[in-house]
């Protein structure tokens, strides 16, 4: 307890909900970063080391810019457990304010040497001792940070706290990044403001739930899977719609874990349990009680690069302790397939990745094997330039299936392959058992010959080599085609497979210059494809539809990048698209303004089976009812990229990345900085594009661009307390709108496509944010005064009364957005913020009966009812003079 003593001394555990101070047995290699709203807003940057969170404040946040070196004060050592705290610290208390999990995930220690520092041993690295050092290096891998960081300590500090927070130039580097940008809480949604004033959290504060996965099943633990194969791709791309992560030069193997216990498989399906005794482990360092998990074993070199050479000494014999101390193996995890009753493969890869990262606790033997988001090439290019063996590019949306695929493909920055063995040809010179190994791939059914290498063998690998061959003798050629060699061939049958590292390629489809590195026993001869292995001169037609541009394809330049495929410009071709397409992908063209929809056929509400392209469809059939209440004003973005199951969070800064001709409006932000972009929705084209990135709502600002602080309507949010009936919620909208209208004002009613209710007032532009609050408290208090059983005042829903509405105002404020009027709500059956009429406002009234598939029925049947909203604004003036009135008649 005595790292914690200066954390139990600040505090009063009685009177603030932080946790008490406890060393932690598990947590080491996870970090977090708490947005602090104190006495100055900044982030904590907090590393589990040793049974505590080391914790640095860093007044203007963490960043992925290299550019930025961010000052990190070290403060005192935290709990573990605070590194899952969100919420208020009372004030009088130390640290008095609202506290957010902005990020969360794991780290690794990296190895100095790779920076050009002095140490090396990638995995030894004792992170106390860096600290100590004044020099700590390693790898985030969070749902915002990721890549490469080093903090390092001020030398002529005064205080003696100070450091530098600083990121490492990699393939997660993004020059001009801007924290601002990146808002929101990783564990509940919601940003500080929310946060201070206790409302319920927009997501669930705990993980990922299998079952929360879209496509997930619920079923028995499979006995036997067989792994997911990448094709070879010709060339790099990238793509936003893409993962790509290092290719790792290892075994593949498959992890069960069950009962306490993991069984190992290799990619034939052999078990290989006992080869890797160092991830008996594996149980205790992933949170679930039955797993299938898909990785790569690898043994690191100095370097911390996988190195195949040293891996071969460990396949295939149960190693001894001197033999495990010399070569030790990691287990990079990449893929759950399998967890706690729900089988994952037909789940998208983003989400089977984030679970998995989720549930990981890395150590030194088993890591997660962290990706980077659309940018292939650029990875591609720092895998050439450290000597990596390449890159695996993966589809986000991606289902596991038992074969190779084109939704994964690698880029090999060096040249190697795996073939089968399809006989040998004489010894010649000193050679004492063969002259060469003959080698092929198949191509459909036959067995093409790709040439023969004679280099890389010793004495004792080619006599083990000569002992199966003979084992595999054969009288018939097994090639399609007897090939032609300089010394007698003899044939074997085709059940070994070896890799070889070679120079490239001939015309004829001959492997140049290559080198034998070892037999696979792990791989199967009929997974060694001509298809698989060797690229055509373009990206084939199946590889460029699934996001790999190339000269095979049509193209187009969407926004700097160039992509695959024709471009939908017509009206009626787009909403037929839309509305029955199949495509994956489609490129737009609206009013000129060209833009990409990507993973149309991807599930968004899984409890009614609605995917992105029934939202789009939506929203392009509704354009003209919605966007008269976006027109001009800034949207704050609530994206749902994996749907209502998936993680989402909100963005307000749209400045990098978007459309040149996305209309932003610049305001300064909360903190004083640079200023924040915010999108306009002014056109069908915008809208579409919005919804694209994600957006299931669309919430607007009351107030347009040209006048912030005047907003030109003001609405009640009823909001109900937790299994209140709809009933209740629709009786309390009766009474406020009834002395709405005894008080003279036209009042729009919709609902708010959940559980509670909406009531809008148009007025003239002028008053302020709080004016127009002022006046809702007061008629607010009317209503409560009339009907006190109905109405709560208490903000934080747990603690509401069953039964009891909060009719909020408070939401009425510069920067607090409300769905707008016909949006869609991200909820199970794509419910819609649907306009009523006062006559609707009756106990049989249902919200869930309006969605993304009645709405278009109702609007024929009742027309706009909000087709009169902006010739309806009026001033609140008449109604202080008619309550004055009132009170000087009593």
């Amino acid at each position: 307890m005595a790292k914690l003593e200066e954390y139990g001394r600040k505090r009063r555990f009685d009177r603030t909900p932080e946790p008490p101070p406890r060393v932690a047995a598990r947590g080491d290699g996870t970090f977090v970063v708490q947005k602090h709203a104190a006495r100055r807003l900044h982030y904590d940057f907090r590393l589990g080391i040793d049974g505590v969170l080391k914790s640095w404040a860093v007044p203007k946040g963490p960043s992925l810019d290299p550019a930025d070196k961010r000052l990190a004060v070290q403060t005192e050592d935290h709990p573990m457990d605070y590194g899952g705290f969100e919420g208020k610290i009372p004030e009088g208390s130390y640290g008095a304010g609202s506290v957010m999990v902005w990020d969360r995930g794991t780290f690794e220690v990296e190895d100095a040497a790779k920076y050009g520092g002095a140490r090396s041993g990638a995995g030894n690295v004792d992170p106390a001792k860096e600290l100590a050092r004044g020099e700590l290096k390693f790898r985030l891998a969070g749902e915002k940070l990721r890549g490469s960081f080093v903090l390092v300590k001020l030398k002529r500090s005064e205080k003696g706290n100070e450091w530098l927070l600083i990121k490492h130039k990699d393939a997660a580097a993004e020059p001009g990044w801007n924290v601002e940008q990146h808002d929101g809480s990783v564990l509940t949604g919601r940003t500080l403001e929310e946060i201070a004033d206790e409302l319920p959290p927009r997501r669930g504060a705990s993980a990922i739930e299998p079952g929360e996965l879209a496509g997930a099943r619920k079923g028995a633990m499979p006995a036997r899977v067989a792994p997911m194969l990448a094709t070879l791709a010709a060339q790099p791309f990238s793509d936003p719609d893409w993962l790509y992560e290092i290719k790792w030069d290892g075994a593949r193997v498959l992890a069960w874990v069950a009962d306490g216990k993991a069984t190992l498989r290799s990619r034939s399906g052999g078990d290989v349990t006992l080869q890797y005794p160092e991830l008996a482990a594996l149980p205790e360092s992933i949170a679930a009680k039955r797993a299938i998990v898909d990785g790569e074993v690898v043994v690191l070199d100095e370097h911390g690069h996988s190195n195949f050479e040293r891996l071969q000494e460990r396949m295939h014999v149960r190693p001894s302790a001197e033999l495990i101390a010399r070569h030790p193996v990691t287990y990079y995890a990449f893929d759950l397939l399998y967890c706690d009753g729900y089988d994952l493969r037909e789940a998208a890869l983003a989400g089977r990745k984030e679970l998995l990262r989720l549930l990981l606790r890395p150590d030194g033997a088993v890591r997660f094997s962290d990706h980077q988001a659309e940018q292939g090439k650029e990875l591609f290019e720092l895998a050439r330039r450290e000597g990596l063996e390449g890159v695996i590019g993966k589809r986000a949306d991606s289902r596991y299936v038992s074969a190779r695929s084109p939704n994964w493909v690698k880029f090999k920055a060096t040249q190697t392959l795996e073939a089968v063995v399809g006989g040998w040809t004489a010894p010649r010179g000193g050679r004492a058992y063969f002259g060469s190994l003959l080698l092929g791939l198949y191509e459909d059914e036959k067995l093409r010959f790709i040439g023969h290498v004679g280099s890389g063998f010793d004495a004792q690998g080619q006599e083990a080599i000569a002992a199966d061959l003979k084992r595999l003798a054969v009288g018939k050629c097994p090639f399609d085609k007897v090939p032609e060699t300089n010394e007698k061939a003899f044939w074997a049958k085709p059940e070994l497979v070896a890799r070889v590292r070679f120079a490239g390629w001939t015309q004829e489809g001959r492997l140049r210059a290559p080198v034998f590195i070892a037999l696979r026993a792990d791989a199967r001869p009929e997974d060694c494809r001509w298809e698989g292995e060797v690229p055509d001169a373009a990206p084939s037609s199946n590889v460029a539809a699934a996001g790999a541009p190339g000269p095979a394809a049509a193209s187009a330049v969407v926004n700097g990048r160039e992509f695959a495929g024709k471009v939908l410009s017509s009206a009626a071709k787009i909403e037929a698209e839309l509305s029955s397409g199949k495509q994956e992908n489609i490129l737009v063209e609206l009013d000129g303004k060209r833009f990409r929809l990507s993973n149309l056929n991807k599930i968004y509400f899984p409890e009614s089976g609605y995917t992105k392209r029934d939202l789009l469809s939506y929203y392009y059939r509704i354009a003209d009812y919605i966007l008269p209440f976006l027109k001009d004003r800034p949207l704050v973005l609530r994206r749902y990229p994996d749907g209502i199951r998936g993680q989402a969070f909100f963005q307000k800064d749209v400045r990098e990345g978007a459309p040149t001709w996305l209309e932003t409006v610049a305001i300064a932000s909360e903190s004083g900085g640079r200023d924040v972009h915010y999108a306009v929705a002014n056109d069908r084209a915008s809208l579409l594009y919005l919804t694209g990135l994600g957006c299931i709502d669309h919430n607007p600002w009351s107030s347009r661009k040209d006048d912030l602080e005047h907003p030109d309507y003001f609405f009640f949010d009823l909001d109900p307390s937790e299994g209140t009936e709809f009933s209740v919620v629709v009786k309390l909208a009766r009474l406020l709108h009834e002395k709405l209208d005894e008080l003279g004002m036209k009042v729009f009613l919709k609902t708010s496509g959940a559980t509670g209710f909406h009531m809008y007032l148009p007025v003239e532009r002028g008053y302020t944010y709080e004016q127009l609050r002022t006046f809702g408290e007061i008629v607010s208090r009317l209503v409560t005064a009339e009907a006190p059983e109905l109405v709560t005042h208490e903000r934080t829903v747990a603690k509401r009364p069953a039964g009891r509405v909060l009719i909020d105002v408070a939401q009425n404020a510069e920067g607090r957005p409300l769905a707008a009027a016909y949006a869609v709500r991200a909820f199970p059956k794509a419910p819609v913020s649907t306009p009523v009429v006062p006559s609707e406002l009756r106990a049989n009234l249902r919200a869930e009966r309006f969605n993304i598939k009645t709405l278009a029925a109702r609007i024929a049947e009742k027309g706009d009812l909000w087709a009169d909203f902006w010739k309806s604004r009026q001033r609140i003036e008449k109604v202080f003079q008619k309550l004055d009135l009132q009170a000087r008649q009593h």
